[in-house]
């Protein structure tokens, strides 16, 4: 059953204001291990689990401007439909007819939410040409893709990939291979597993108690890891970058920054193989270290007998490798 209204407000002013809004309701029978597609022009897209087995579908829409006849002429050419072929259900409002461009001109503001519930296990692609995209509580595959707004990511497990042109992203408790990137905003990985494949050219990365790899990149921001159960890369062209280790040291760690200071705390008894090199600043290490030195910027030897590769390169900055306290190191 579908439910649709329609609504059109003019109201009087010095130049002509409308509001045109639009809600669509609808609630299929589905199955566990389908799909769902959403593609829209604009508007957050809230995805998560439902009760049961239904798939419920909440879609309002609005346009304020001061042209009421391009805000019906939108409505009317670019409808919210709700499709189901089989066990995949599409949601669309996509507009088609691009040769006809709509004028916007004067004060205009467009809002738009996609909610939906799907059973828990159930598999998303999700398209927004501008707005936030939230995930919650599935099993299934994720892809997801907005050119201007945030991503949040709560309790998936299953493989994600997800793109912002302009917005953070957070990832909370989810299992699987991860693959995100932004081109402006933070990144922020908690509690989760599996791999994490992680970009941004404009903000900091910040990964905390993840079990598996991590391997992260951001040309504007610092870099933050703790407690992680594997092995970590981390790249940045303009941030710092610290570091706390897991005891013992799961896999081998290589961070690398252009500008700025590296600080990596490690287990007391850690056996580490390390390597590290700052083009303009010290190196220090306050755990036993055997091996050369090259003046005070550069170190390549052995910390406790060896063990993983410790791999730190600082291009505008100092290195310091010190040892966890007993109250804050990280134990597994």
């Amino acid at each position: 059953m579908i439910i649709r209204a329609l609504t059109l407000l003019v109201v009087a002013a010095a130049t002509a204001s409308a509001l045109t809004e639009e809600n669509v309701n609808q609630t299929l029978d589905g199955a566990p291990g389908g799909r769902l597609i959403v593609d829209v022009d604009f508007g957050t897209i809230d995805v998560s689990a439902g009760p049961d087995d239904k798939i419920s579908v909440a879609a309002h829409r609005k346009i304020d401007s001061d042209n009421d006849s391009q805000e019906k002429e939108y409505f009317a050419s670019t409808p919210v439909t709700v499709t189901k072929d089989g066990n995949t259900v599409t949601i669309r409002a996509r507009r088609q007819n691009k040769e006809r461009n709509l004028n916007w001109s004067g004060r205009c503001s467009m809002d738009a939410r996609y909610t939906v519930h799907v059973p828990k296990t159930f598999n998303s692609e999700l398209r927004t040409g501008g707005g936030t995209i939230m995930v919650a509580e599935l099993t299934g595959t994720v892809s997801a893709d907005t050119s201007g707004g945030k991503l949040r990511f709560t309790h998936l497990k299953g493989a994600t990939g997800a793109t912002t042109s302009g917005g953070s992203i957070e990832l909370n408790g989810c299992d699987g291979p991860l693959k995100v990137d932004t081109s402006g905003g933070r990144i922020e990985a908690t509690d989760g597993s599996g791999s994490l494949d992680a970009r941004t050219s404009g903000g900091s990365i910040v990964v905390r108690n993840f079990a598996g790899d991590a391997k992260v990149e951001t040309s504007g921001g610092r870099l933050s890891f703790e407690n992680i159960n594997g092995k970590i890369v981390g790249r940045t062209s303009g941030g710092s970058i610290s570091a706390k280790l897991k005891s013992p040291v799961p896999g081998d760690v290589n961070l690398e920054t252009s500008a700025g200071s590296i600080d990596v705390l490690v287990p007391p008894d850690a056996g580490l193989d390390v390597e590290a090199e700052a083009s303009s600043g010290r190196v220090t290490s306050d755990l036993p270290f055997i091996g050369t030195r090259t003046d005070r910027d550069s170190m390549k030897g052995k910390i406790n007998g060896g063990g993983k590769s410790l791999v730190l390169r600082s291009g505008a900055g100092s290195i310091s490798i010190k040892p966890a306290s007993a109250e804050v190191a990280i134990k597994k």
